[in-house]
């Protein structure tokens, strides 16, 4: 063995002297350190600049300068023959998404001719996508892993429950259905039943959320006369549970076409939006699973404020962000952006819209319930039709309160548009943000919008 740790390294004609410590980085059972150990001197017929940059990596713990997408994806193969392909991936470190300063990384075009419908973004950047009646995957660098033929025309619900699994539901194919796309099988489905009620047949599924331990899972009777959330034992993949089960009579007790499971408080936001020939309608509820009790309810039009129904504005999506301490809704006429204070939703009307003072010039907003939100890194993002806006948290200076004694009124939100595509024209149908990227699907365009931190 070289002496105090050395190790000399021959890669491509090239040679590279660099300690055993610095190896040892990149774990003691890759092929790189078992290769030099035992002399203290290896020899790789590899591409030695790659191995350069992958050096200067175990060194620093960053990959610079920031390679393009050809170079990353050299830099990965090269980096999986070493054995240090993890290290890679974390060393990567893209920085934290910042709405008011993202620009476009390489899109992701799937294969075929299926526009995608719905995706599912991982914590560590990563992607899957439901296109037609395929899942693919992406790994954390956007590299294209697997595709996995499905049961469904076109997949409307979707939903990451594991590094490996997925779960999906469509309006024209009942059940829930359980997908490993690592090894691209079938895995499960799960029909809701009740034997006593003959009203509840060929149900399909609207939304999808998970915890830890569970699966949630909205799901409405063929005829659209019942409707109930199920919770689903992730290890038996058994319907353990339902929270309030509706007969669908009314708007208000339609089936919910959002989910999403808050860890903080352990609480369920069990959301709906309708529409129909008087105009919209919907409610959002925030469940306490383990008591199985709402404890908060809001209905929209809400009677409550006053005015006629047709002058009622209700909520095309909501969202909520548990750093902010916020349920953020949008609205389907007016377009406004308004929060409820997590800590005061006992008040009558709890809602706070959010107004900056920007010269960004306002646009005609386009009725309808097609605007999507989403929350990330305390950022929400809007869109509208072809727009997607960034508001973000500003604390008034003259405020010295901790954040989380700070009521809202003492706070601020910027706002920010991002830069149009040349393909803007198209209506984004859904966003996901994950592993500090957010991602857009656009209406008839055959790929996925990756946005990034500009570096």
């Amino acid at each position: 063995m070289a002496t105090m740790g050395r190790a000399r390294i021959e890669v491509g004609g090239r040679t590279f002297i660099t300690t055993l410590q610095t190896l040892e980085k990149g774990g003691k059972g890759s092929n790189l350190y078992q290769t030099v150990y035992p002399t203290g001197s290896g020899f790789f017929d590899r591409d030695c600049d790659m191995f350069n940059i992958l050096l200067n990596m175990l060194r620093t713990g960053v990959v610079h300068p920031k390679p393009d997408y050809s170079t990353m994806n050299r830099l990965i193969d090269e980096a999986e023959y070493y054995g240090i392909a993890e290290f890679l991936k974390s060393a990567d470190g893209r920085a934290p998404l910042d709405g008011l300063d993202l620009e476009k990384a390489k899109p992701i075009t799937t294969s075929g001719i299926d526009i995608p419908s719905a995706i599912a973004a991982g914590a560590d950047g990563s992607l899957w996508v439901g296109h037609g009646s395929k899942i693919t995957a992406y790994n954390w660098a956007l590299r294209k892993q697997k595709t996995t033929l499905t049961e469904f025309t076109s997949i409307d619900a979707f939903h990451q429950i594991s590094d490996n699994l997925a779960a999906c539901g469509a309006s024209d194919l009942p059940g829930l259905h359980l997908y490993d796309v690592v090894n691209g099988v079938h895995t499960k489905r799960i029909v809701w039943t009740d034997a006593n009620d003959p009203r509840v047949y060929n149900p399909v599924v609207k939304a999808i959320s998970s915890n830890e331990s569970s699966i949630f899972a909205s799901f409405e009777s063929g005829q659209r006369l019942d409707n109930t959330v199920t919770i689903v034992d992730k290890e038996t993949s058994q319907i353990t549970r339902e929270l309030g089960r509706q007969n669908g009579s009314s708007a208000h007790t339609k089936a919910a076409t959002k989910l999403q499971w808050l860890p903080q408080r352990g609480l369920l936001l069990v959301g709906s939006v309708q529409g129909g020939s008087f105009g919209y309608s919907g409610y959002m509820r925030l469940w306490d699973v383990r008591s199985e009790k709402v404890v908060w309810d809001w209905k929209e039009p809400n009677f409550q404020k006053g005015g006629r129904v047709a002058e009622q504005d209700m909520f095309s999506d909501m969202v909520v962000d548990e750093d902010l301490g916020a349920i953020f809704k949008v609205s389907v006429l007016s377009g406004a952006l308004s929060l409820a204070d997590l800590r005061h939703l006992d008040t009558q009307d709890p809602w706070l819209e959010l107004v900056e003072n920007s010269e960004i010039p306002e646009k005609p907003t386009v009725p309808g319930a097609n605007k999507k939100l989403v929350t990330y890194n305390r950022q929400v993002y809007v869109s509208r039709g072809a727009d997607v806006e960034v508001w973000a948290e500003v604390p008034l200076a003259e405020s010295f309160k901790k954040q989380e004694e700070k009521e809202y009124w003492e706070t601020s939100f910027g706002r920010s548009t991002l830069e149009h595509p040349r393909y803007s024209g198209q209506e984004v149908t859904c966003m996901q943000t994950g592993g500090n990227r957010l991602f857009v699907i656009r209406k008839d365009f055959q790929g996925v919008e990756v946005w990034e931190t500009h570096r």
